[in-house]
């Protein structure tokens, strides 16, 4: 069965500090049983349980990478933003940028920060059939998904716990 994994923290366990809020280190990833017929991987992280107060129509994309090599087996602790994602990989940006617009706020890998208390973070690693994706690095996750989901033969899920936060948003 296609799992993905973390050094840093169990399934449903709780996401170290040290990858979170303004850290902007984004944890050691791994993920074994890779299907057959993989081509490339796509990567993302969301909070589903953004608060109704932010008014925000959907999960909140802290992470998303496409056109991760089908070689690849982990991603080192610290691979985003700026670090060491596999050749040919595309850090997109996260929400952070494109639904916030906070200024001066990296690509990549944005830790989790909940703004009233303990929130999921879903790290889903999808196998895909294609060898890469075109996709802008200033699409929103909806055009994320839209390029991926098709794409996809299967998909592993890692759930990590963080909060209660300690600031509303980064900026604010």
């Amino acid at each position: 069965m296609f799992t993905l994994k973390s050094s840093a923290f169990a399934n449903g366990g709780a996401i170290p500090e040290k990858y979170t809020e303004m850290n902007i280190v984004s944890p050691p990833l791994n993920w074994e049983d890779i299907p057959k017929g993989t081509k490339s991987f796509a990567l993302t992280v969301t909070d589903p349980d953004v608060p109704a107060f932010f008014n925000f129509p959907r999960v909140l994309a802290h992470w998303m990478v496409c056109n991760i090599p089908a070689s690849a087996i982990s991603l080192p602790e610290g691979a985003s933003p700026g670090g060491a994602l596999p050749a040919g990989s595309v850090d997109l940006n996260s929400d952070f940028i494109t639904s916030f617009k906070v200024p001066n706020y990296p690509v990549g890998y944005a830790g989790p920060w909940p703004p009233d208390a303990a929130h999921r973070y879903v790290f889903t690693l999808y196998a895909l059939k294609a060898e890469s994706l075109e996709i802008t690095p200033s699409a929103d996750y909806i055009e994320f998904c839209s390029k991926v989901l098709p794409q996809t033969i299967v998909a592993a899920t890692l759930i990590g716990v963080y909060g209660p936060a300690k600031n509303p948003l980064p900026g604010s």
